[in-house]
């Protein structure tokens, strides 16, 4: 081609255009394969430390248990208080390999894509009462009181003995609800300083139930604030901590919170302690079966007079 010398200074600026152009995006895919790089070898040393943390909550309660044991066996001489105190004790390191192990059972089932929803009728305070409860002897060896408040009437009570008999039926999976009550409550006892409450408030506004979960422990900085919520993540590591756990109640808790349509939310103040909110819609799929939950375990029913 026979170009003229603008013809040419045209094509050629035209060109470095082009070049520079296909350089920057060069530079802006490069800067993006660094931080995928950088994310997976955090995500390998995150995994890492899981692994050895997780090695220490599973050992340790099982040793403290064999241990304990063997004092049981080894003794004739022990006394009734020395009994129910091991007894005690035994019982608090396998709770804690239990739910534990619950907890790393469920991060597997959602992790996979299997977690399914079953949906129910689901007596709240009951299970709320309930997973309490289990937790009962965790939060009196730190004298913390656990208080549950429940509003799910458009009308205020009229007296002291209908709050007794204050009833929330929510249409939902009580399994799934159960671990997040029980991963948020675990949480707040563990971070709660020893003497002092967490107060759990259960509201149903309309379609919705909401739960929230305070305490008045150490707090949370700004900065933390997102990264708990991510799998293996913790704001203590190495061998210094002072907190147990393994870096999934937290992130399980977000993603059932989502597999029900809902989420999980925290205000925190370093210092001053956390609230955790979980809010989440009432189920629209039909129950095929008069199905009831209470206490996390489901009942059928033929006819629903019979509840």
């Amino acid at each position: 081609m026979h170009l003229t010398d603008n013809e040419l200074i045209e094509e050629l600026k035209r060109r470095f255009e082009e070049n520079g152009k296909a350089l920057y995006d060069l530079k802006i895919m490069t800067r993006k394969l660094e931080k995928v790089n950088k994310k997976l070898q955090e995500s390998e040393a995150l995994k890492g430390n899981f692994l050895s943390n997780i090695k220490n909550e599973i050992n340790n309660p099982l040793t403290s248990i064999l241990g304990l044991t063997e004092q049981l066996f080894g003794s004739c001489s022990l006394d009734c208080t020395n009994v129910e105190a091991i007894a005690r004790l035994i019982h608090l390191e396998a709770f804690s390999l239990d739910f534990q192990m619950r907890n790393i059972f469920a991060a597997a089932e959602l992790e996979s894509g299997e977690a399914t929803l079953g949906i129910s009728l689901v007596d709240v305070v009951s299970l709320a009462e309930s997973t309490i409860e289990s937790f009962k002897a965790w939060a009196d060896e730190r004298s913390i009181e656990v208080r549950l408040y429940v509003q799910c009437r458009e009308e205020p009570l009229q007296n002291q003995e209908d709050e007794e008999d204050e009833m929330c039926f929510f249409k939902t999976d009580a399994e799934k609800l159960r671990l997040v009550l029980a991963n948020l409550l675990a949480n707040a006892i563990e971070f709660s300083s020893d003497g002092s409450a967490v107060d759990i408030h259960i509201n149903r506004e309309q379609d919705r139930l909401i739960i929230n979960i305070r305490d008045y422990g150490i707090g949370i900085d700004v900065e933390d604030q997102e990264i708990i919520f991510d799998r293996f993540r913790q704001v203590e590591t190495g061998t210094t901590k002072t907190h147990r756990g393994h870096g999934l109640g937290l992130s399980i808790t977000r993603a059932v919170a989502e597999l029900l349509s809902g989420d999980v939310t925290l205000e925190s103040t370093k210092g001053k302690g956390s609230v955790f909110t979980i809010d989440i819609p009432e189920s629209g799929e039909e129950v095929t079966s008069d199905a009831f939950s209470a206490d996390g375990n489901e009942f059928i029913f033929e006819d629903e007079s019979e509840f």
